[in-house]
Protein backbone atom coordinates (compact mmCIF):
# COMPACT_ATOMS: atom_id res chain seq x y z
CA UNK A 1 0.00 0.00 0.00
CA UNK A 2 1.56 3.39 -1.08
CA UNK A 3 2.38 5.56 1.90
CA UNK A 4 0.29 8.57 0.97
CA UNK A 5 -2.72 5.99 1.70
CA UNK A 6 -1.18 4.67 5.11
CA UNK A 7 -0.86 8.20 6.33
CA UNK A 8 -4.02 8.98 5.48
CA UNK A 9 -5.41 5.93 7.24
CA UNK A 10 -3.51 6.89 10.25
CA UNK A 11 -5.23 10.30 10.06
CA UNK A 12 -8.79 9.40 9.31
CA UNK A 13 -8.15 7.07 12.45
CA UNK A 14 -7.43 9.49 14.58
CA UNK A 15 -10.23 11.54 13.18
CA UNK A 16 -12.65 8.50 13.75
CA UNK A 17 -11.63 8.33 17.54
CA UNK A 18 -12.46 11.95 18.38
CA UNK A 19 -15.39 11.37 16.23
CA UNK A 20 -16.76 8.21 18.44
CA UNK A 21 -15.80 9.93 21.70
CA UNK A 22 -18.20 12.80 20.88
CA UNK A 23 -20.79 10.98 20.09
CA UNK A 24 -20.60 8.92 23.06
CA UNK A 25 -20.34 12.66 25.38
CA UNK A 26 -23.12 13.93 23.05
CA UNK A 27 -25.47 11.16 23.76
CA UNK A 28 -25.08 10.87 27.74
CA UNK A 29 -25.37 14.81 27.59
CA UNK A 30 -21.88 15.96 29.09
CA UNK A 31 -20.85 17.57 26.10
CA UNK A 32 -23.07 19.57 23.94
CA UNK A 33 -20.98 22.12 22.24
CA UNK A 34 -20.47 19.76 18.93
CA UNK A 35 -23.58 17.46 18.51
CA UNK A 36 -22.42 14.49 16.55
CA UNK A 37 -23.03 14.09 13.28
CA UNK A 38 -23.58 10.48 12.30
CA UNK A 39 -23.09 11.03 8.08
CA UNK A 40 -19.46 12.32 9.55
CA UNK A 41 -18.77 9.48 12.22
CA UNK A 42 -20.01 6.91 9.25
CA UNK A 43 -18.18 8.48 6.41
CA UNK A 44 -14.79 8.82 8.36
CA UNK A 45 -14.57 5.05 8.53
CA UNK A 46 -16.35 4.29 5.06
CA UNK A 47 -14.95 6.77 2.68
CA UNK A 48 -11.82 7.70 5.11
CA UNK A 49 -10.57 4.70 6.51
CA UNK A 50 -12.10 1.62 4.20
CA UNK A 51 -11.80 3.77 0.88
CA UNK A 52 -7.49 4.72 1.44
CA UNK A 53 -6.94 0.91 2.14
CA UNK A 54 -9.21 -0.23 -0.78
CA UNK A 55 -7.73 2.29 -3.08
CA UNK A 56 -4.27 2.44 -2.84
CA UNK A 57 -4.00 -1.21 -2.06
CA UNK A 58 -6.38 -2.96 -4.99
CA UNK A 59 -4.08 -2.04 -8.25
CA UNK A 60 -0.91 -2.96 -5.80
CA UNK A 61 -2.39 -6.32 -5.12
CA UNK A 62 -3.93 -7.67 -8.01
CA UNK A 63 -1.11 -6.64 -10.60
CA UNK A 64 1.11 -8.52 -7.96
CA UNK A 65 -1.32 -11.64 -8.47
CA UNK A 66 -1.37 -11.52 -11.77
CA UNK A 67 2.26 -11.37 -12.01
CA UNK A 68 2.21 -7.50 -13.67
CA UNK A 69 4.40 -4.81 -13.14
CA UNK A 70 3.75 -2.98 -9.72
CA UNK A 71 1.38 -0.04 -11.02
CA UNK A 72 2.98 3.98 -10.16
CA UNK A 73 1.59 5.81 -7.22
CA UNK A 74 -2.04 7.68 -9.14
CA UNK A 75 -1.87 10.84 -7.12
CA UNK A 76 -4.88 12.01 -9.64
CA UNK A 77 -6.51 9.45 -7.69
CA UNK A 78 -5.48 9.72 -3.89
CA UNK A 79 -6.08 13.60 -4.84
CA UNK A 80 -9.60 13.52 -6.09
CA UNK A 81 -10.62 11.01 -2.77
CA UNK A 82 -9.39 12.83 -0.34
CA UNK A 83 -10.30 16.60 -1.92
CA UNK A 84 -13.79 14.95 -2.04
CA UNK A 85 -14.07 13.56 0.94
CA UNK A 86 -12.82 16.63 3.14
CA UNK A 87 -15.09 18.77 0.54
CA UNK A 88 -18.19 16.19 1.08
CA UNK A 89 -17.73 16.22 5.36
CA UNK A 90 -17.60 19.93 5.03
CA UNK A 91 -20.66 20.25 2.83
CA UNK A 92 -22.33 17.81 5.70
CA UNK A 93 -21.46 19.95 8.64
CA UNK A 94 -23.06 23.22 6.91
CA UNK A 95 -25.48 21.17 4.51
CA UNK A 96 -23.74 23.31 2.36
CA UNK A 97 -25.56 21.80 -1.39
CA UNK A 98 -22.98 22.83 -3.83
CA UNK A 99 -20.29 21.33 -0.96
CA UNK A 100 -22.06 18.33 -1.41
CA UNK A 101 -22.48 18.15 -5.10
CA UNK A 102 -18.27 19.06 -5.54
CA UNK A 103 -17.35 16.01 -2.61
CA UNK A 104 -19.57 13.66 -4.26
CA UNK A 105 -18.34 14.28 -7.74
CA UNK A 106 -14.60 14.23 -7.19
CA UNK A 107 -15.09 11.27 -5.20
CA UNK A 108 -17.24 9.57 -8.16
CA UNK A 109 -14.41 10.57 -10.15
CA UNK A 110 -11.73 8.73 -8.00
CA UNK A 111 -13.86 5.42 -8.22
CA UNK A 112 -13.97 5.59 -11.54
CA UNK A 113 -10.20 5.76 -11.92
CA UNK A 114 -9.81 3.43 -10.12
CA UNK A 115 -12.32 1.00 -11.60
CA UNK A 116 -10.54 1.54 -14.66
CA UNK A 117 -7.32 1.12 -13.32
CA UNK A 118 -8.86 -2.52 -12.53
CA UNK A 119 -9.94 -3.54 -15.70
CA UNK A 120 -6.76 -2.78 -17.37
CA UNK A 121 -5.47 -5.33 -15.29
CA UNK A 122 -7.86 -8.26 -15.91
CA UNK A 123 -7.28 -11.37 -18.68
CA UNK A 124 -3.80 -13.24 -18.23
CA UNK A 125 -3.15 -14.54 -14.62
CA UNK A 126 -5.47 -12.16 -13.27
CA UNK A 127 -6.83 -13.25 -9.55
CA UNK A 128 -10.75 -14.62 -9.31
CA UNK A 129 -11.01 -11.97 -6.69
CA UNK A 130 -10.62 -9.14 -9.08
CA UNK A 131 -14.19 -9.65 -10.90
CA UNK A 132 -15.11 -9.00 -6.72
CA UNK A 133 -13.63 -5.96 -6.82
CA UNK A 134 -14.50 -4.46 -10.14
CA UNK A 135 -18.01 -5.25 -8.93
CA UNK A 136 -18.01 -3.74 -5.28
CA UNK A 137 -16.48 -0.46 -6.84
CA UNK A 138 -19.31 -0.45 -9.54
CA UNK A 139 -21.62 -0.39 -6.34
CA UNK A 140 -19.75 2.19 -4.97
CA UNK A 141 -20.43 4.69 -7.77
CA UNK A 142 -23.78 4.03 -7.59
CA UNK A 143 -23.82 4.43 -4.11
CA UNK A 144 -22.35 7.98 -4.48
CA UNK A 145 -24.75 9.02 -7.15
CA UNK A 146 -27.92 8.24 -4.95
CA UNK A 147 -26.10 9.59 -1.83
CA UNK A 148 -24.94 12.58 -3.23
CA UNK A 149 -28.50 12.66 -4.94
CA UNK A 150 -30.05 12.69 -1.05
CA UNK A 151 -28.95 16.08 -0.35
CA UNK A 152 -29.54 17.77 -4.39
CA UNK A 153 -32.86 16.31 -4.22
CA UNK A 154 -32.69 13.86 -6.91
CA UNK A 155 -34.18 11.10 -6.17
CA UNK A 156 -37.28 12.20 -7.78
CA UNK A 157 -35.94 12.43 -11.29
CA UNK A 158 -33.95 9.08 -10.76
CA UNK A 159 -37.57 7.71 -9.64
CA UNK A 160 -36.03 5.99 -6.70
CA UNK A 161 -38.70 5.37 -3.74
CA UNK A 162 -36.59 5.22 -0.86
CA UNK A 163 -33.15 6.96 -1.53
CA UNK A 164 -31.28 6.04 1.76
CA UNK A 165 -32.06 2.54 2.07
CA UNK A 166 -30.88 2.24 -1.91
CA UNK A 167 -27.64 4.16 -0.84
CA UNK A 168 -26.79 2.56 2.05
CA UNK A 169 -27.21 -0.73 0.52
CA UNK A 170 -25.61 -0.25 -2.74
CA UNK A 171 -22.19 0.63 -0.45
CA UNK A 172 -23.29 -2.14 2.26
CA UNK A 173 -24.28 -4.80 0.06
CA UNK A 174 -22.84 -3.80 -2.93
CA UNK A 175 -19.25 -2.45 -2.51
CA UNK A 176 -18.39 -2.89 1.07
CA UNK A 177 -19.50 -6.87 0.65
CA UNK A 178 -17.78 -7.71 -2.51
CA UNK A 179 -14.52 -5.89 -1.58
CA UNK A 180 -13.92 -7.56 1.54
CA UNK A 181 -15.21 -11.06 0.59
CA UNK A 182 -12.37 -10.23 -2.24
CA UNK A 183 -9.49 -9.62 0.40
CA UNK A 184 -10.59 -12.34 1.82
CA UNK A 185 -10.01 -14.30 -0.93
CA UNK A 186 -6.70 -13.30 -1.68
CA UNK A 187 -5.43 -12.88 2.20
CA UNK A 188 -6.98 -16.09 3.61
CA UNK A 189 -4.24 -18.18 1.62
CA UNK A 190 -1.74 -15.85 3.17
CA UNK A 191 -2.99 -15.86 6.47
CA UNK A 192 -3.87 -19.76 6.85
CA UNK A 193 -1.72 -21.46 3.84
CA UNK A 194 -4.67 -22.87 2.08
CA UNK A 195 -7.14 -20.93 -0.46
CA UNK A 196 -10.30 -20.11 0.76
CA UNK A 197 -12.52 -22.33 -1.29
CA UNK A 198 -12.48 -24.11 -4.66
CA UNK A 199 -12.87 -22.13 -8.16
CA UNK A 200 -17.03 -22.97 -8.31
CA UNK A 201 -17.77 -21.98 -4.73
CA UNK A 202 -15.50 -18.68 -5.04
CA UNK A 203 -17.42 -18.40 -8.68
CA UNK A 204 -21.19 -18.89 -6.95
CA UNK A 205 -20.44 -17.01 -3.94
CA UNK A 206 -19.72 -13.87 -6.61
CA UNK A 207 -22.78 -14.23 -8.01
CA UNK A 208 -24.97 -14.70 -5.14
CA UNK A 209 -23.54 -11.71 -3.61
CA UNK A 210 -23.38 -9.74 -6.50
CA UNK A 211 -27.30 -10.39 -7.85
CA UNK A 212 -28.18 -10.13 -3.96
CA UNK A 213 -26.77 -7.23 -4.21
CA UNK A 214 -29.01 -6.04 -7.15
CA UNK A 215 -32.39 -7.68 -5.83
CA UNK A 216 -31.38 -5.35 -2.22
CA UNK A 217 -30.87 -2.02 -4.12
CA UNK A 218 -33.60 -2.59 -6.38
CA UNK A 219 -36.07 -3.43 -4.09
CA UNK A 220 -36.11 0.09 -2.38
CA UNK A 221 -35.68 1.82 -5.38
CA UNK A 222 -38.94 0.43 -6.39
CA UNK A 223 -40.41 1.44 -3.06
CA UNK A 224 -39.98 -1.60 -1.00
CA UNK A 225 -40.87 -4.11 -3.93
CA UNK A 226 -40.95 -7.75 -2.23
CA UNK A 227 -39.74 -9.66 -5.12
CA UNK A 228 -36.32 -8.24 -5.65
CA UNK A 229 -36.04 -7.82 -1.91
CA UNK A 230 -36.88 -11.13 -0.63
CA UNK A 231 -35.03 -12.87 -3.45
CA UNK A 232 -31.51 -10.81 -2.93
CA UNK A 233 -31.85 -11.28 0.54
CA UNK A 234 -31.64 -14.58 0.48
CA UNK A 235 -29.19 -14.41 -1.92
CA UNK A 236 -27.08 -12.43 -0.21
CA UNK A 237 -27.53 -13.96 3.25
CA UNK A 238 -26.57 -17.42 1.83
CA UNK A 239 -23.67 -16.09 0.36
CA UNK A 240 -22.20 -14.68 3.21
CA UNK A 241 -22.81 -17.24 5.58
CA UNK A 242 -21.48 -19.59 2.95
CA UNK A 243 -18.10 -17.18 2.57
CA UNK A 244 -17.92 -17.07 6.64
CA UNK A 245 -17.83 -20.83 7.24
CA UNK A 246 -15.27 -21.34 4.79
CA UNK A 247 -13.13 -18.19 6.51
CA UNK A 248 -13.71 -20.43 9.82
CA UNK A 249 -12.78 -23.64 8.26
CA UNK A 250 -9.42 -21.97 6.90
CA UNK A 251 -8.35 -20.20 9.92
CA UNK A 252 -9.01 -22.67 12.33
CA UNK A 253 -7.15 -25.61 10.36
CA UNK A 254 -4.12 -23.33 10.50
CA UNK A 255 -4.46 -22.67 14.47
CA UNK A 256 -5.18 -18.69 13.97
CA UNK A 257 -8.25 -19.34 16.12
CA UNK A 258 -6.08 -19.03 18.96
CA UNK A 259 -5.38 -15.13 18.21
CA UNK A 260 -7.83 -12.00 18.52
CA UNK A 261 -7.34 -10.76 15.15
CA UNK A 262 -8.59 -14.06 13.51
CA UNK A 263 -11.65 -13.22 15.99
CA UNK A 264 -12.22 -9.71 14.63
CA UNK A 265 -12.31 -11.15 11.34
CA UNK A 266 -15.16 -13.59 11.91
CA UNK A 267 -17.45 -11.60 14.23
CA UNK A 268 -17.41 -8.53 12.17
CA UNK A 269 -19.99 -10.73 10.17
CA UNK A 270 -22.14 -10.70 12.85
CA UNK A 271 -22.56 -7.52 12.77
CA UNK A 272 -23.67 -7.65 8.97
CA UNK A 273 -25.87 -10.68 9.11
CA UNK A 274 -28.04 -9.44 12.24
CA UNK A 275 -30.01 -6.21 10.12
CA UNK A 276 -30.29 -8.46 7.19
CA UNK A 277 -31.80 -10.92 9.77
CA UNK A 278 -34.09 -7.90 11.38
CA UNK A 279 -35.01 -6.78 7.69
CA UNK A 280 -37.80 -10.24 7.74
CA UNK A 281 -39.56 -8.58 10.68
CA UNK A 282 -39.61 -4.65 9.26
CA UNK A 283 -41.01 -6.17 6.09
CA UNK A 284 -43.43 -7.75 8.26
CA UNK A 285 -44.11 -5.09 10.57
CA UNK A 286 -43.02 -6.67 13.13
CA UNK A 287 -41.28 -4.17 14.46
CA UNK A 288 -40.83 -0.56 13.41
CA UNK A 289 -38.30 -0.11 10.57
CA UNK A 290 -37.37 3.78 11.49
CA UNK A 291 -35.92 3.31 14.81
CA UNK A 292 -33.47 0.40 13.09
CA UNK A 293 -32.72 1.95 10.20
CA UNK A 294 -31.37 5.19 11.63
CA UNK A 295 -29.31 3.55 14.15
CA UNK A 296 -28.38 0.26 12.70
CA UNK A 297 -26.15 1.46 10.20
CA UNK A 298 -23.64 2.79 13.18
CA UNK A 299 -23.24 -0.71 14.49
CA UNK A 300 -22.72 -1.88 10.95
CA UNK A 301 -19.51 0.29 10.35
CA UNK A 302 -18.09 0.00 13.83
CA UNK A 303 -19.07 -3.44 14.25
CA UNK A 304 -18.49 -5.27 10.86
CA UNK A 305 -16.34 -2.60 8.75
CA UNK A 306 -14.43 -1.62 11.87
CA UNK A 307 -13.37 -5.15 13.39
CA UNK A 308 -12.69 -6.16 9.86
CA UNK A 309 -10.35 -3.30 8.87
CA UNK A 310 -8.81 -3.72 12.80
CA UNK A 311 -7.75 -7.40 12.00
CA UNK A 312 -6.61 -6.74 8.02
CA UNK A 313 -5.14 -3.04 7.74
CA UNK A 314 -2.16 -4.00 10.08
CA UNK A 315 -1.36 -6.96 8.41
CA UNK A 316 -1.13 -5.42 5.40
CA UNK A 317 0.71 -2.65 6.43
CA UNK A 318 3.34 -5.33 7.63
CA UNK A 319 3.20 -7.28 4.71
CA UNK A 320 3.56 -4.75 1.82
CA UNK A 321 4.91 -2.00 3.66
CA UNK A 322 7.52 -3.46 6.58
CA UNK A 323 7.60 -6.46 4.13
CA UNK A 324 7.33 -8.95 6.98
CA UNK A 325 6.76 -12.77 5.53
CA UNK A 326 4.27 -13.76 8.10
CA UNK A 327 2.92 -10.63 10.13
CA UNK A 328 0.09 -10.95 12.26
CA UNK A 329 -3.14 -9.98 12.12
CA UNK A 330 -4.10 -6.80 13.95
CA UNK A 331 -6.29 -6.20 16.98
CA UNK A 332 -5.86 -7.44 20.67
CA UNK A 333 -8.59 -8.80 22.94
CA UNK A 334 -9.09 -5.26 24.17
CA UNK A 335 -10.68 -4.24 20.88
CA UNK A 336 -12.49 -7.10 20.09
CA UNK A 337 -14.41 -7.50 23.45
CA UNK A 338 -14.81 -3.74 23.14
CA UNK A 339 -16.65 -3.33 19.78
CA UNK A 340 -18.52 -6.21 20.33
CA UNK A 341 -19.78 -4.63 23.54
CA UNK A 342 -20.40 -1.33 21.86
CA UNK A 343 -22.42 -3.23 19.16
CA UNK A 344 -24.56 -5.17 21.54
CA UNK A 345 -25.38 -1.64 23.03
CA UNK A 346 -25.81 0.12 20.25
CA UNK A 347 -28.50 -2.19 18.78
CA UNK A 348 -30.32 -2.33 22.44
CA UNK A 349 -30.25 1.14 22.48
CA UNK A 350 -33.00 1.11 19.55
CA UNK A 351 -35.24 -0.27 21.79
CA UNK A 352 -33.99 1.09 24.88
CA UNK A 353 -36.78 3.66 25.07
CA UNK A 354 -36.41 6.64 27.09
CA UNK A 355 -32.69 5.22 27.99
CA UNK A 356 -31.52 5.38 24.44
CA UNK A 357 -29.19 8.29 24.71
CA UNK A 358 -27.65 6.69 27.52
CA UNK A 359 -27.07 3.57 26.23
CA UNK A 360 -26.11 4.27 23.02
CA UNK A 361 -23.59 7.23 24.17
CA UNK A 362 -21.69 4.22 26.39
CA UNK A 363 -22.00 1.35 23.35
CA UNK A 364 -19.65 4.45 21.50
CA UNK A 365 -17.23 4.77 24.82
CA UNK A 366 -16.37 0.96 24.05
CA UNK A 367 -15.95 2.02 20.42
CA UNK A 368 -13.51 4.76 21.40
CA UNK A 369 -11.70 1.92 23.47
CA UNK A 370 -11.89 -0.46 21.00
CA UNK A 371 -10.08 1.87 18.30
CA UNK A 372 -7.11 2.86 20.79
CA UNK A 373 -5.02 0.11 20.27
CA UNK A 374 -5.22 -0.58 16.48
CA UNK A 375 -4.47 3.09 16.54
CA UNK A 376 -0.87 2.39 18.50
CA UNK A 377 -0.44 0.01 16.12
CA UNK A 378 -0.68 1.36 12.94
CA UNK A 379 1.15 4.62 14.21
CA UNK A 380 4.21 1.68 15.38
CA UNK A 381 4.09 0.31 11.56
CA UNK A 382 4.32 4.06 10.15
CA UNK A 383 6.60 4.72 12.66
CA UNK A 384 9.14 1.86 11.85
CA UNK A 385 8.47 1.83 8.13
CA UNK A 386 9.31 5.73 7.76
CA UNK A 387 12.51 5.05 10.19
CA UNK A 388 13.74 2.02 7.49
CA UNK A 389 13.19 4.73 4.85
CA UNK A 390 15.53 7.24 6.32
CA UNK A 391 17.85 4.32 7.03
CA UNK A 392 17.65 3.06 2.95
Amino acid sequence: MPIPYLLTVLLYTFVAVFAAADASLVSVNLFSAFPALRWVRVHFITLGILSQVVFGLLPVLAASLSKKEKPAMRWDIWLTLNAGLIALVAGFAGMNHPMIFAGGTLIFISALLLLLQLWNIRGGDAPASLKFYMTGIFYLLVGIIVGTGLFLNWSEALYIKVPLEVHIHANSWGFMSLVFAGLLMDFIPMIAGKPLGGKTEVNLIFWGMALGAFGLVLGPWLGGSLPPTVSGLLLHLSSTIWLVVLMIRALSQSGRLNAAGAWHLVLSYLWILLPVLVAPLILLHVIEGGPVESTAPQALIYGWVLQFGIALIPYIARRFFLKETNPALGGSWLSLVSATIGSILVWVSIFAGPAKGLIYGIGFAFYVLALLPPLKEVFEIVRLGLKKLELA
